[in-house]
């Protein structure tokens, strides 16, 4: 099979995140006056409410806005060390979250080499992303590469999808005019990246870069399991 396009996931896959969560942890711990040694904590009690919650508004009303959702699981979290802040507070959080996400995510070096090189085979490409719209063009237009992408899709209210909802993949498909077996998705999410994309009969790709995803079962397993784009590039070689 020729591949024509590739679909990529923004955050973990394109982005190198790790770190920003921490800072603005601190940033609430400080303001919360609570003590900086319960980072870690919030950190992953924060985390746990995020995932949590989105596969609940999911499951209710088919589609989650990240900026709602991480706000929301803020709320969660403190209240688990004590603190009560409003819906309001929490989104002030959230934009010093975007505005940290936009300064300091940048692509991983593996990503941008691998998407010059889909550039010089003629591969089309585009994002899928359950992320922020405006913080993925921020960061795809900062790193410089944002003319290699023909559009980016993520959840809002003009667009209530949210991954794996095949839908959000169907759309992907009909802007670009392309079938399922001619495109690759790459995602860093078993979950939400690879299950979406078997659904619909795209050939998955899951990059797992720190080897968290070890035990896969039924659509969460991929095409191809990688821990650096560079191995991905030996199926357009083909």
């Amino acid at each position: 099979m020729t591949f024509e396009a590739v679909i990529f996931d923004a955050d973990e896959t394109i982005f190198n995140n790790q770190g920003i969560h921490i800072i603005v942890t601190r940033r609430v711990l400080a303001s919360q006056e609570l003590s900086e040694d319960l980072v870690e904590q919030v950190h992953s009690k924060w985390d746990e409410f995020y995932f949590s919650e989105q596969s609940r508004v999911v499951e209710e009303a088919g589609f989650c806005i990240d900026r709602e959702n991480a706000a929301r699981s803020l709320v969660l979290a403190l209240k688990e060390f004590g603190k009560e802040i409003s819906l309001e507070e929490a989104e002030k959080y959230w934009e010093f979250m975007r505005e940290e996400y936009s300064k300091r995510s940048k692509p991983y070096p593996d990503a941008i080499r691998l998407i010059n090189y889909l550039e010089k085979k003629g591969i089309r490409m585009a994002i899928v992303s359950n992320g922020d719209t405006e913080i993925i063009h921020k960061r795809l237009k900062n790193a410089g590469i944002e003319h290699h992408f023909e559009f980016v899709i993520a959840p809002c209210n003009e667009f209530p999808l949210t991954k794996p909802d095949m839908k959000i993949f169907h759309e992907s498909l009909s802007k670009l005019k392309i079938t399922a077996e001619k495109t690759v998705f790459v995602g860093d999410n078993p979950s939400s990246d690879v299950m979406g994309a078997n659904r619909v009969g795209m050939f998955s790709v899951l990059i797992d870069r720190y080897g968290v995803n070890s035990e896969l079962e039924g659509l969460q397993i991929p095409n191809l399991k990688i821990s650096s784009f560079e191995e991905m590039k030996s199926i357009f070689e083909k």
